[in-house]
């Protein structure tokens, strides 16, 4: 993966943060304090959390192809340092309520599974692509090299 590339998913990572961030806020919200009301700066909360999240991402950075085992342990790594930013930013643990920090942690896990899996079907729909595209560039090669009869 190229640098360009790389910036380029993790810009698209911080914008799905960002809603899935909102959108968990408010389920979240809306279980915990359904009464208090927020003000205009509150909601640049979501866009300041998925900023701070897609820093642990660049740990996934590589030039080379990476095995399988070794991008799993740099997810790992990943979601680990998420949860502790997300822990750390949001008042969950000075609230005193253990079940608080709890829904936060599993709302982040299945976020940040959202998040990896769309991003691998991504990949898999451009790799379909590319992989068509040199049929039809074998074949076209074929054919010209063929004799006519």
């Amino acid at each position: 993966m190229t640098v360009k590339e790389f910036i380029i998913s993790r810009i698209k990572l911080f914008f799905f943060l960002t809603v899935m961030i909102l959108i968990a806020s408010c389920a979240i919200g809306s279980l915990l304090a359904p009464d208090q009301e927020l003000r205009y700066s509150d909601l640049w909360n979501p866009v300041r959390i998925a900023g701070l999240c897609i820093i642990p991402t660049l740990a996934t950075f590589s030039r080379k192809k990476l095995s399988l085992k070794q991008m799993l342990i740099r997810h790992i790594i990943q979601l680990v340092l998420i949860e502790a930013v997300i822990l750390l930013v949001t008042p969950a643990l000075s609230s005193g309520r253990f079940i608080d920090a709890i829904l936060i942690a599993v709302a982040t896990l299945i976020i940040y599974a959202l998040a990896v899996f769309l991003m691998w079907l991504g990949q898999v729909s451009e790799s379909k692509k590319m992989t068509a595209q040199l049929h039809q560039l074998q074949e076209k090669a074929e054919s010209e090299t063929l004799p006519n009869d």
